[in-house]
């Protein structure tokens, strides 16, 4: 620590074009020859070396006053992620390690259903990973699910880990990507706002009905455009359109086919191919695929190069669901957003963009459900509101159980993957278990 001290001191006076001064060369010269003593003293003078260690600090604030900011500087400036993590513990990040070890123990005896791997990260450090062992092929013998390749879900060389990568299935936590995507657009001149109509983001689909094409953008990504669609019902149900659309060539055709049901922005109604619009939108104004236009402007920028982005039928990347993530990857996409957009010195999506996503332009989703008590924003879920006394968290939600959260006032963020689509199961939501057991209990 001294020799780095005095590093420190010799090059800001090199580089700042300081003049040495008299007062600074005799505490140089004094710090060596205390030093030195340091060097020289038995154990049994445990008192004299803190006495001396601290003369030393003293004299170094006194003779080189920037230090001390300087050094407040150092200590705050954020850590990001290089090619890897810095890995630290529960306790040196302020978290309850028996609260977590406790979770652990449970995902471990099955008590949650199949989570796949369990991330924490502060501060940009990672706090607890694990990873949990399911036999999906076991699991899912003579299961057969209603939509056909490639979105047969029970196909175990697939779904949830791809082809025995750690690559895993996002399901619909794609959608936050997406939207990402957009607010990147509009920042560069590719979207000009979320006011434009889908007439205007889509003229090769020749939209006829003028209340269909006038659906502006901005309550695409609320999920509010008021297209009549059901998918509230289980995925295993024909009926619901989101598994219904998987058997056919035009996703988005069969959306625009649909009969409006509420004035746009007036209504949620989560529906999956709401976002593919996006996907094909974005494709139409830039002539790249999403996962084209992510490996350049978001991908790239925070150290993301393997993925796996399947297509919808019409050839345009599949955003409602298809992206694979390895989970450390997909805590990058949550720690941008815990970083209000910016990765080390660049603004990669802009801040503005990040509030907004994350704020609730739909306060209650359920309104007739009091324990649904959660808000809409830009493709994010709100998933618990900032109180004078509890932190706000809000994340994307994959079907399964795939949740990259944050938790923006704490600088806390998790990464939860799995596959809990059985229905003859039920199991706690594991954002639930992560904010009443982790996010509760961290130091604030």
């Amino acid at each position: 620590m001294l020799l780095r001290v005095a590093e420190y001191g010799q090059s800001s006076t090199a580089n700042s074009g300081w003049t040495v001064t008299l007062t600074e060369l005799i505490f140089v010269t004094w710090q060596h020859q205390t030093v030195r003593l340091l060097r020289t003293l038995q154990p049994e003078d445990f008192p004299m070396r803190i006495a001396l260690i601290k003369a030393l600090l003293l004299g170094l604030f006194a003779v080189y006053p920037g230090f001390t900011t300087a050094l407040a500087a150092q200590q705050e400036k954020p850590y990001w992620p290089g090619d890897t993590w810095e890995v630290s513990n529960p306790e040196a990040e302020g978290l309850d390690a028996t609260a977590i070890e406790q979770l652990d123990t449970e995902i471990r005896s099955g008590k949650h259903g199949y989570i796949d791997s369990m991330l924490i990260v502060r501060d940009g450090r990672i706090a607890f990973e694990a990873s949990y062992e399911h036999d999906y092929s076991a699991l899912n013998a003579g299961r057969k699910y209603p939509s056909p390749p490639p979105w047969d879900y029970f196909n175990a060389s697939e779904y949830p880990w791809r082809q025995g990568t750690r690559l895993h299935s996002l399901q619909s936590a794609t959608k936050s990507f997406m939207s990402a995507l957009i607010g990147i657009a509009i920042a560069r001149g590719d979207l000009p706002g979320t006011g434009i109509t889908l007439g205007e983001l889509l003229p090769h689909r020749k939209i006829d009905d003028p209340d269909m094409a006038g659906i502006r953008l901005e309550n695409i990504l609320t999920m509010t455009p008021g297209i009549d669609w059901n998918e509230d019902i289980s995925y295993f149900d024909p009926a619901n359109d989101a598994t219904a659309v998987e058997k056919l060539d035009d996703w988005v055709g069969y959306l625009l086919e649909k009969p409006l049901a509420a004035e746009q922005g007036t209504q949620y109604n989560y529906n999956s191919t709401n976002t593919q619009l996006m996907s094909e939108a974005l494709t139409t104004a830039t002539g790249l695929p999403a996962n084209k236009y992510a490996e350049k402007y978001l991908f790239g920028p925070i150290g993301i190069d393997n993925y796996h982005w399947n297509d919808a039928p019409e050839g345009f990347s599949n955003a409602g669901g298809g992206l694979f993530l390895e989970p450390r990857d997909l805590a990058r996409f949550a720690l941008l957003f815990e970083r209000e957009g910016k990765w080390k010195d660049k603004q990669v999506i802009p801040g503005e963009w990040v509030q907004r996503s994350s704020k609730a332009w739909v306060a209650d989703m359920y309104p007739d459900d009091p324990d649904y008590d959660w808000g809409y924003g830009y493709q994010w879920w709100v998933f618990n509101h900032a109180g004078p006394d509890k932190p706000g968290m809000y994340g994307g939600w994959g079907w399964g159980g795939q949740f990259p959260l944050i938790v923006p006032e704490l600088g806390l963020i998790a990464v939860f993957t799995g596959w809990n689509i059985y229905e003859e199961e039920k199991h706690e939501y594991a954002f639930r278990l992560f904010y009443d057991r982790i996010v509760l209990s961290a130091d604030r």
